[in-house]
Parts: structure tokens; C-alpha cells; sequence
């Protein structure tokens, strides 16, 4: 929701602004496992610097996703992350920008190991020659832009490829789950990228996945595809304790 702000009308702006900073308070408060009671409507109104009514659309908005809890007398209260809709992709996309914390990056990991075999197989069965062509071109352009490419763009190369072997399953369920995590996806190869061995060995993965592809072997291109993420969840626990060690250091010298 974060990226198309600018895109959107003034009101719609506004109106996504004030949504993102609420869902804010609640993610944070379920992240340090505080309750979370908002105030009033006037405090808060008066907080963001908004109408009632904007401010009622936004907490409606989250409701409608399972963050908050609205009772005319007890207030607006935060929910359990357990009754959000977590598979919502403003909230996977909140979740990700706030906290790409141990167990969501764990999470994401498990969602792709579910989704990226299954949608290898079926592509080496169904995609067209066109289709295979196209993700050899992505996974070549990522290659050649590797010197010289930003972060954010070798991101995006590698999202490429990715969005081109679940689109060649021909799997309209496959693809859309696909395109939920899209966001948190990006957030979390910014992380694992970090670790160049890692990202070496993934594009050996990736050209296993291709050669498995073009020579219409399902059982290949699923190992090719499982090789892949499994790679990204070692990427993802060696960044946790990377980070689990920066947060000792630092504690200790408080």
C-alpha cells in the first residue's frame, strides 16, 4: 500500500496514510505482546490530525481485516494476531515493513516451499515455448546486471524470474497466491541478499530450475524449485543470528 500512495487521489491518500499508521500501532503492540486500547475518538482524531469520518473508514478498514475490535462502549482495542487475515496484502506488506522479524521471515519461507515446487512442476509441463524463453531472459538479464545494478533492481530481476516460472504453471490460484506475498517477498530477498555465497548458489538453483524446464521434467524442476527456497530459509536463519548477535553486542554496551 506504502508504494502507491503518491498514485492516489488526495482524499484516497490520506485516507491509506491514516489506515497504515493505525495498523502500525496495532502490528507493533503485537510484536512487543502489549495490549493495545486506542483513545478516544477525539484524542485520536486530534493525534493524526484527521475527521472523524476518515479516521472511522480507516479503523472500519482494519476491522474488516481482523486488527481491531470496535464496541460502542468499550472502544477500539487491538485483536490477537491469530484473527487477523493474514494472507491480506496490505497486511503481509505491513508486517514485512515494521518487523521482518524471525518467525514472519520463517513464515514466508514455508508459504514459497508450498507454492514454487508445485508451480515449477506444473510449468514444465504447460509453459509455452514463449513462456521458457522468458524466464531464460530474466534469469540472464539478472546475470549481467549483477555488476552493475542496484540492490533494489537485482530485486526486481529476481522477482521477474520468479513471477515467470509461477505464471508459466497456468495456474490462476497458484499465480494470485503468488502475487500476495509479492511484497513481503521483496522485503525479505533485501534481507537475504545480504550474503553473497547464498545468492551465488541460488542462481546455480535457478539454472537447474531452467535446464528442468526446457527439458519438460516436472519431477526435476520441483527438487530444482524446493533447492531454491531452501537456500533463501538458510539465507534467512543465518540473517537472524546475525542479528541476534549485533543485538548482544549492543546490549551489552548500554
Amino acid at each position: 500500500m506504502t508504494a502507491g500512495f503518491d498514485a492516489l487521489p488526495r482524499r484516497e491518500r490520506l485516507h491509506a496514510r491514516v489506515t497504515e499508521a493505525l495498523a502500525r500501532r496495532v502490528i507493533q503492540a503485537e510484536q512487543n505482546a502489549e495490549p493495545l486500547v486506542f483513545p478516544k475518538e477525539e484524542i485520536l482524531c486530534q493525534q493524526l490530525g484527521v475527521s472523524r469520518t476518515v479516521l472511522r473508514e480507516s479503523m472500519k478498514v482494519l476491522a474488516d481485516k481482523g486488527m481491531v475490535e470496535m464496541k460502542p462502549r468499550a472502544g477500539t482495542r487491538a485483536r490477537p494476531r491469530s484473527e487477523w487475515r493474514l494472507l491480506d496484502p496490505d497486511i503481509l506488506a505491513w508486517q514485512a515493513e515494521i518487523y521482518a522479524d524471525a518467525a514472519f521471515l520463517r513464515d514466508l519461507c514455508e508459504v514459497r516451499l508450498a507454492i514454487e515446487p508445485t508451480a515449477a512442476g506444473f510449468a514444465a509441463v504447460r509453459a509455452t515455448p514463449e513462456e521458457i524463453a522468458e524466464i531464460e531472459n530474466s534469469l540472464r538479464e539478472r546475470e549481467a546486471r549483477s555488476g552493475s545494478a542496484n540492490g533494489e533492481e537485482l530485486i526486481e530481476l529476481d522477482l521477474k524470474f520468479h513471477t515467470a516460472v509461477v505464471a508459466a504453471s497456468h495456474n490462476p490460484l497458484l499465480k494470485e497466491l503468488s502475487g500476495i506475498i509479492r511484497e513481503p517477498f521483496r522485503i525479505a530477498l533485501s534481507i537475504t541478499s545480504r550474503f553473497p555465497s547464498t545468492v551465488q548458489l541460488g542462481l546455480e538453483a535457478h539454472h537447474a530450475l531452467l535446464a528442468a524446464l526446457r527439458r519438460r521434467d516436472p519431477m526435476a524442476a520441483r527438487r530444482a524449485a524446493e533447492e531454491v527456497v531452501g537456500l533463501a530459509m538458510l539465507a534467512v536463519e543465518k540473517a537472524i543470528r546475525t542479528r541476534s548477535r549485533k543485538k548482544s553486542t549492543v546490549e551489552q554496551f548500554k
